[in-house]
């Protein structure tokens, strides 16, 4: 072992004493925005106003737009669903390494199909693709392609995964519409991209992916739901630091240092009980706008990303509440029946703990190991041995593997 435990014995002790001021503060804060939102939970027009103003006046600002009349609206599911299929995808990459015998990159794709109720074990499939062109490692201008890039590619094909595997499954189905089909993406539905990005280009490019892949899995009737597991976004929050504030007194440095900077809005909504939701939101973002504009059709309305809160948690098994944010197209959104279906198949999946069993699988069958990675190293050795080529690692890779695994006398 290296690092020196001793000598930070005492920052880690003077850290437990500042987290557990920090935790005494944020408790206090956040029982004063619960007092905030049972106080005025209803939606009115004037705070509707608010938020479109703080909307203009900071566009980068993390807040919602409320679906319903009141912010502590509550939904509980109240039947399991007997017969359901639940799909879910992964990826992992190795990003090009300029150190290594030659430059390639790798995207791994696991997915699991879950037919809850048939008796039948899951479907696990996995596929790995390796990138090794120029036109694959390189940008127009020449450069390798980023890291950024890659992991865009990777979502790209998770997507496209996903959207196959809806499709067939329907089709196995013969076209029969009375089992639900649930599709799980770990993280955001939405493709992040950098804010700011000058590429434009990129941007639609990507929103335009997404929404073709959409329309794929709503022709099959496929329920697409993002999870994020333990969320640290403070979307409704935004909101209750607009209740208080008067109209005129809205300014870019009081959006920023509102009173529930630091907050989280699973401190907000820890009261939900098991299979409880909160009311339905909107990220007022500006992927959201890209996405609306992007999916509008022949004068039709483009469609915009939704989300609600739910505790995962089962009755008698954690006393604690187990929060996630579930994310759905607002063509999902509309359909509270379609959200109950949802979340109902996502809570039976969720064992041994809070967490789809689905998605941890397929997160297992998509990463790639180091033992993997060194035995691909290997063999990419060995091909160029077979074609007359010396592969060379770098000094500094050389010496990486020497101190990764220190020979023993």
């Amino acid at each position: 072992m290296t690092l020196e435990l001793n000598r930070l014995t005492r920052d880690v002790d003077q850290m437990g004493q500042a987290m557990t001021v920090r935790r005494a503060e944020l408790a206090s804060r956040a029982a004063e925005a619960g007092r905030v939102l049972a106080s005025q939970p209803q939606v009115t027009a004037e705070l509707l106003q608010k938020i479109e103003k703080a909307r203009q006046i900071d566009e980068w600002r993390r807040g919602a737009v409320p679906l319903g009349a009141r912010l502590d609206e509550r939904r509980r599911i109240e039947r399991a669903v007997p017969r359901a299929v639940l799909i879910a995808a992964d990826g992992s990459q190795i990003f090009p390494d300029r150190s290594a015998v030659t430059l390639y990159y790798l995207l791994n794709i696991g997915a699991i199909v879950f037919r809850e109720g048939s008796g039948q074990a899951p479907a696990c499939l996995n596929q790995p693709t390796l990138y090794y062109r120029d036109e694959d490692l390189y940008d127009a201008d020449g450069q390798l392609r980023t890291e950024e890039y890659i992991g865009a590619q990777r979502n790209r094909l998770e997507l496209a995964a996903l959207a196959d595997l809806a499709v067939a499954e329907r089709e196995a189905l013969g076209g029969d519409l009375s089992t639900p089909i649930v599709v799980l993406i770990d993280g955001p539905l939405l493709p992040w991209i950098r804010s700011g990005t000058d590429n434009e280009e990129v941007a639609r490019e990507e929103i335009d992916f997404f929404i073709s892949q959409m329309r794929r899995l709503r022709a099959v009737q496929a329920i697409p739901i993002g999870y994020i597991d333990r969320p640290r976004s403070a979307y409704v929050l935004r909101i209750l630091e607009l209740i208080n504030m008067p109209l005129e007194e809205i300014t870019r440095d009081r959006l920023r240092f509102g009173p529930f900077v630091g907050l989280t809005d699973g401190q907000l909504f820890e009261s939900l009980l098991p299979g409880e939701r909160t009311g339905l939101f909107e990220p007022n973002s500006r992927a959201n706008e890209r996405y609306e504009a992007r999916s509008a059709t022949d004068g039709v309305s483009g469609d915009r990303i939704a989300f609600c809160y739910a505790n995962m948690a089962r009755p008698g098994r954690n006393e604690e509440a187990e929060l996630a944010r579930l994310e759905m197209p607002g063509w999902v959104a509309g359909r509270p029946d379609l959200i109950d279906i949802a979340q109902s198949v996502i809570a039976a999946n969720c064992e041994p703990g809070p967490f789809p069993y689905v998605l941890a699988r397929a997160h297992e069958l998509a990463l790639v190991t180091e033992e993997e990675r060194a035995a691909l190293d290997e063999l990419v050795s060995q091909v160029m041995w077979r074609h007359g080529m010396t592969p060379q690692l770098s000094t500094k890779a050389w010496t990486k593997q020497l101190t990764r695994h220190p020979r023993r006398s």
